[in-house]
């Protein structure tokens, strides 16, 4: 089986062209299992050591308050149509990061992660969250461009 990781936002043409990759790969829906994944960013402010304490508290807590966003039911319901073994997670930290340790945690096989066209000048360099995806992952990483 194959295992794909699926970092998933909240723009929906992304997460269709994220889709579309992930159904091009052969066998998908016998041989690929996919973990999809949304990212919280965390709170990031300056705190003195009491703060720090509650802020770190803060974003454990968020992540039960806030609801994953519709792109992410839309991509498991569009894989898991085409037959598709999928599961959700989230977590709330940089997404970069994030996404780097979930796919060493799960030991997938390869990222698959949305990029934005951009114009001539602007491919230059993808966004940040791809671009340190790209250039730090140890597996491989497909960009799927919307």
């Amino acid at each position: 089986m194959y295992h794909v990781l699926l970092p998933v936002d909240i723009d929906e043409a992304r997460a269709r062209a994220q889709v579309e990759a992930v159904l091009d790969l052969p066998g998908a829906s016998e041989s690929v299992r996919v973990d999809v994944l949304h990212v919280f960013e965390e709170i990031d402010v300056p705190a003195d050591d009491d703060g720090r304490a509650f802020i770190d508290e803060l974003n454990r807590n968020l992540e039960n308050l806030r609801e994953l966003p519709q792109t992410v039911d839309s991509v498991v319901d569009e894989l898991e149509d085409a037959g598709v073994e999928t599961s959700v997670h989230s977590v709330t930290a940089d997404p970069a990061s994030a996404i780097l340790e979930v796919a060493e945690d799960f030991d997938v096989d390869a990222i698959v992660i949305g990029a934005r066209r951009r114009s001539p000048v602007g491919k230059v360099l993808f966004g940040s969250v791809t671009q340190a995806v790209i250039l730090e992952s140890d597996r491989p990483v497909t960009v799927a461009p919307a």
